[in-house]
């Protein structure tokens, strides 16, 4: 018989941060088995909107694509009437179409000041050395590991 903590770790399919623009992580959600689903953004956006309030922005390398699931999703109304909006990061921005960029590029957005958008890059590149420690983890160290790793992360940062 197969402990159903066991059965939880094949379903894990990584990690969906958000972080500030300073490394700080914002908000961290375990994927399971769905892929890339905008559930984990839009539920992303959902918190960092109620806690943080109107005119924000978030940059998202599918910025442009996702400003449109947004405004089809259940928050909606909610993105909108706090004038939420959406950048893509400056790897995304360059790689893409020109009309894109003059309407999601961070560059042509005000008050984002110098900023390429590609802190959640870092905090990957960070995290790559706890992937082989946690891969035949159980759940409960599985946890245990991610929450030790971006702790120390945030630590390191200030």
């Amino acid at each position: 018989m197969i402990a159903e903590n066991t059965t939880n770790v094949f379903e894990q399919t990584g990690v969906f941060v958000s972080a500030c623009r300073h490394g700080i992580i914002q908000t961290l959600v375990e994927m399971r088995r769905s892929g890339k689903l905008a559930k984990y953004a839009l539920a992303t956006t959902n918190k960092l909107i109620d806690v943080y309030g109107p005119n924000g922005v978030t940059g998202y390398d599918i910025g442009c694509s996702f400003s449109k699931t947004v405004a089809a999703s259940s928050i909606a109304n909610k993105v909108k009437r706090l004038n939420h909006c959406f950048v893509v990061n400056s790897f995304h921005g360059h790689a893409h179409n020109h009309r894109c960029q003059l309407q999601y590029h961070m560059l042509y957005q005000e008050g984002l000041g110098i900023e390429d958008l590609e802190t959640c890059e870092c905090v990957f590149s960070g995290s790559n050395a706890v992937a082989p420690l946690i891969r035949h983890a159980s759940y409960f160290h599985w946890l245990q590991f991610i929450d030790l790793q971006f702790d120390q992360w945030d630590q390191d940062r200030y």
